[in-house]
């Protein structure tokens, strides 16, 4: 066990810090719950989907399930990222359904207690404070934590996916 792993160990004990996927999205830095992530894969064949809402970059297969990837940063009003060398899909669990998320990059896992939490921007883009609960610094960059649910438009929060 690395020292950091450690060290969030024990911070995990210690408080109600829960663990965070902090990812790049469209350029930003964004904080994802680690609790739903089910896996992360580098991205597969996707296949588009024809009609489908321009956030949606397609589907793929995962073991005989059709997994729908979500490219989040269009979601958030952002332009489509561009598949690359560091571009990773988080298998999430979205209600009964598993979702991809598209990311550009991966940071790391870091723990997350809700005291860390400032308020968001005056000026954030309503696009963001929509699914953005609030901001947390990481390293002296602003990161934040994205409510998945409504994210992802699941129907128990009152979206549209």
């Amino acid at each position: 066990m690395t020292s950091f792993m450690k060290l969030a160990a024990g911070s995990l004990l210690e408080d109600e810090s829960q663990l965070v996927v902090v990812c790049g999205i469209g350029g930003n830095m964004l904080g994802i719950p680690a609790d739903p992530i089910q896996e992360v894969l580098a991205p597969p064949e996707i296949r588009p989907v024809h009609h489908a809402p321009d956030y949606v970059r397609g589907v793929f297969n995962l073991r005989g399930r059709v997994i729908v990837v979500i490219d989040p940063a269009v979601k958030l009003g952002l332009s489509a990222q561009i598949l690359d060398g560091e571009t990773r899909i988080l298998v999430v669990q979205s209600g009964a359904e598993l979702v991809g998320i598209l990311v550009d990059r991966l940071v790391g896992i870091f723990p997350f207690s809700p005291g860390q939490m400032t308020a968001s921007p005056e000026n954030l883009p309503e696009s963001f404070s929509r699914v953005v609960s609030g901001f947390f610094f990481l390293d002296g960059r602003m990161t934040g934590l994205l409510i998945l649910d409504k994210l992802l438009g699941s129907r128990d929060a009152g979206g549209d996916m």
